[in-house]
C-alpha cells in the first residue's frame, strides 16, 4: 500500500509547499498529494484554496494573480512552527524536485466545464521532464481527465469522488464566495460508473466515507484505489486491511509505521 502525504506533508509542514513535499521525500514517503491551479497568466501553481487569504498574508483569488505575484507569497508565515521561506511554487518546480524521488499527485482544480487550457499546460510540463511514471493528475472534474487523455494518453489520471457534499471541516476552510458545490450526479455511484467507462481513469481517489460496499466492489474489480483522507489509527488500520493501492493521510508518518508493521 503506497503512503501519500496529503497537501505536501500533511499536518507537519506548510500546506502545499515545496518545502513540505521535500520533507515527505526525506521521510521516505511514496508520494505527495497536492493541488494545482492556473494563475491569471496561465501558469500552473501548487496551492490549495481558491483564495490566498487563509494560508498566506495575501488576499484575493489565485486566478486573479500572476505567477510572479503568487511566487512571492509565503506559506510558512501563517503555519509557523519553526518554518520560514516556504513560498508558493510552480507545478514545474514540483515535477523537477519531487518526481526523481517519489510520486507527485496533483489535483487539478477546475470548477467549470469550460476548457481553460490547464490540461495542455500540464501535459507540456510532464513531457518536458518525461515524468509520465511519477506524476498522477487527479480531479473531481471528469472533463479535465477526459481532455488530458485526449492530449496525451500516456498521462496518468485519477478520478476523485465522494458520496456527500463537503464536510464541515472543509467548508470551514473555504471562503463563502469560493464554495463550489459538488454536483449531485458526481455523488451517485451509478452515474459515476458510466463516467468511469467514458473517461477511463488510471486510478480512483475515493473518500474513505464512501459507502463501504462501493469501495469493496471497486477493489474486487481490480481498480487501483487511493483512500483519503485518513488520519486516526483505527481508521488507518481499517484502510490498510482493505489493501488499496494507496492511502492519502495528514498523518503520513503514522500511516507509514502502521503499513510497514504489517509487511
Amino acid at each position: 500500500v503506497l503512503v501519500f502525504a496529503h497537501r505536501g506533508f500533511g499536518n507537519l509542514a506548510p500546506d502545499n509547499s515545496l518545502v513540505a513535499a521535500k520533507l515527505a521525500m526525506q521521510n521516505k514517503m511514496d508520494g505527495v498529494d497536492v493541488d494545482g491551479q492556473f494563475s491569471a497568466d496561465n501558469e500552473l501553481v501548487v496551492f490549495h484554496d481558491l483564495s490566498v487569504d487563509r494560508l498566506t498574508n495575501g488576499t484575493g483569488k489565485v486566478s486573479s494573480k500572476t505567477v510572479a505575484e503568487l511566487l512571492k507569497l509565503d506559506l510558512a508565515t501563517k503555519y509557523g512552527k519553526g518554518f520560514e521561506n516556504a513560498y508558493v511554487a510552480t507545478f514545474d518546480d514540483f515535477v523537477k524536485e519531487i518526481t526523481p524521488n517519489g510520486i507527485l499527485m496533483v489535483e487539478l482544480k477546475v470548477p467549470s466545464s469550460k476548457d481553460t487550457g490547464i490540461e495542455k499546460r500540464v501535459a507540456e510540463i510532464i513531457q518536458k521532464y518525461n515524468a509520465y511514471e511519477n506524476v498522477y493528475l487527479s480531479s473531481f472534474n471528469p472533463l479535465v481527465l477526459y481532455r488530458l487523455k485526449k492530449i496525451d494518453p500516456r498521462i496518468r489520471t485519477v478520478f476523485i469522488f465522494m458520496d456527500t457534499n463537503w464536510n464541515p471541516e472543509l467548508i470551514a476552510e473555504i471562503k463563502k464566495e469560493d464554495l463550489v458545490n459538488l454536483p449531485w450526479f458526481l455523488r451517485n455511484e451509478t452515474i459515476r460508473r458510466a463516467i468511469r467507462n467514458i473517461v477511463k481513469p488510471d486510478a480512483l481517489s475515493v473518500n474513505n466515507e464512501v459507502d463501504e460496499k462501493t469501495i469493496d466492489t471497486l477493489l474486487k474489480k481490480g481498480y487501483p484505489i487511493f483512500l483519503w483522507t485518513i488520519d486516526e489509527e483505527t481508521r488507518l488500520e481499517w484502510a490498510l486491511n482493505k489493501k488499496p493501492y494507496g492511502i492519502i493521510s495528514d498523518e503520513p508518518i503514522i500511516t507509514k509505521k502502521l503499513r510497514d508493521g504489517k509487511e
